[in-house]
């Protein structure tokens, strides 16, 4: 159980730092799963390409954490990124229990 923490914790350390790195916003972790926006809460030229950069270079990446891992003998881990542009509602929501910043929208889902 340590392992899969320590392995998990690398892994999104790394990711959300690729992700940073390239003018993205964290938005929340959904499991294993991060999800990321660009061009919000601040423009980012090019947002498009940022985020398809980070794509890339998050799986660069996480070649570099396999090659850490190995003399660990801790698994090779595959992802896969989704990646999406359209309009979408940015902003606080929730109930007086809990509120995140997130969007919302048909091309969130």
């Amino acid at each position: 159980c340590e392992a899969l923490q320590q392995l998990t914790h690398e892994y999104l350390q790394a990711m959300c730092e690729v992700i940073v790195n390239s003018q993205g916003t964290l938005d929340k972790f959904i499991g294993d799963c991060i999800m990321a926006l660009w061009n919000v809460p601040r423009p980012v030229k090019h947002h498009e390409r940022a985020a398809v950069g980070a794509a890339l270079d998050m799986q660069t990446r996480l070649l570099e954490l396999h090659k850490s891992w190995t003399p660990s003998n801790l698994p090779a881990i595959r992802f896969r990124v989704g990646i999406n542009t359209d309009t979408v509602l940015v902003g606080n929501f929730g109930c007086e229990y809990r509120i995140n910043y997130t969007v919302l929208g048909d091309g969130v889902n």
